[in-house]
């Protein structure tokens, strides 16, 4: 019967990195509303879990409501989840 190796005499996998290190990510996402002009900073978590529940269109980012008019608030920049770069400036 042959013996199996243990878990600790197993020699563990190391994870290569190479080329450009990865930027830090912002604490929070500055939200401009589309009406007046409020802007809000809501921390990336947030964020970034709206973006992962949202089952909806890739192509429209998070929104939220503005604290000041109710209308809605556009990232000013946020790279989503699925590879989407989202700037206010495209839609002004």
């Amino acid at each position: 019967m042959q013996k199996t190796i243990s878990a600790a005499v197993r020699k563990k996998k190391t994870k290569k990195t190479g080329g450009k290190p990865t930027p830090p990510r912002p604490s929070t996402v500055k939200y401009i509303c589309l009406v007046c002009d409020e802007i809000e900073n809501i921390p990336y978590q947030v964020v970034r879990d709206f973006d992962r529940m949202d089952d909806g269109d890739w192509a429209v980012p998070p929104q939220f409501a503005c604290q000041k008019c109710g209308k809605i608030m556009y990232p000013e920049y946020y790279k989503g989840v699925h590879g989407f770069e989202y700037k206010v400036s495209d839609l002004r």
